[in-house]
Order: C-alpha cells, then sequence, then structure tokens
C-alpha cells in the first residue's frame, strides 16, 4: 500500500480522474495556508507575484477547476520558499 503524502502534488497520481468535494476542500485548505504564509513574510504584499498567482489558483478552486500537477508543484516549492 502506497503511503499518503503531505505535499500537495501526492494527491495526484497516474490513477487520478477527478476530484472529489474532500480533495478540493483539502486542496484549498492548503493554498490559504501558503496565501497567508507567502502574505505574512512579504513586505510588500501587494506587490508580491507569488501572493498574486496563490490568490489565482484559490479562485480557480473556487470555480471547481482542478489544479494541475504544476500548480501542485509550484505550490509546494513556495511553501519551501516562504518557510
Amino acid at each position: 500500500m502506497k503511503k499518503k503524502g503531505k505535499r500537495l502534488v501526492d494527491v495526484l497520481d497516474e490513477d487520478f480522474n477527478g476530484a472529489t468535494a474532500e480533495f478540493l476542500k483539502v486542496v484549498t485548505e492548503k493554498f490559504v495556508k501558503l496565501f497567508t504564509r507567502i502574505s505574512d513574510t512579504s513586505k510588500l504584499p501587494m506587490q508580491n507575484t507569488d501572493l498574486k498567482w496563490c490568490n489565482d489558483v484559490i479562485d480557480k478552486i473556487g470555480e471547481g477547476t482542478i489544479p494541475t500537477k504544476r500548480e501542485l508543484e509550484t505550490a509546494n516549492i513556495l511553501w519551501r520558499q516562504y518557510k
């Protein structure tokens, strides 16, 4: 049995064929945490492109769009960057 990862990108695999409401809830919560982390550490939050990107992804998820694997990988990179 495959161990579940904590990173966003770990929730996607080759067999992934749709998002459940629970999946979208978890992803949204993680992106909100990332948004908060970036906002709290940014000196000029209104001019931060990472913050804007994160907000755009949150909006897309709110509209029912599933984040791409690339977006999830980018989120993981930003999470480590803004630790």
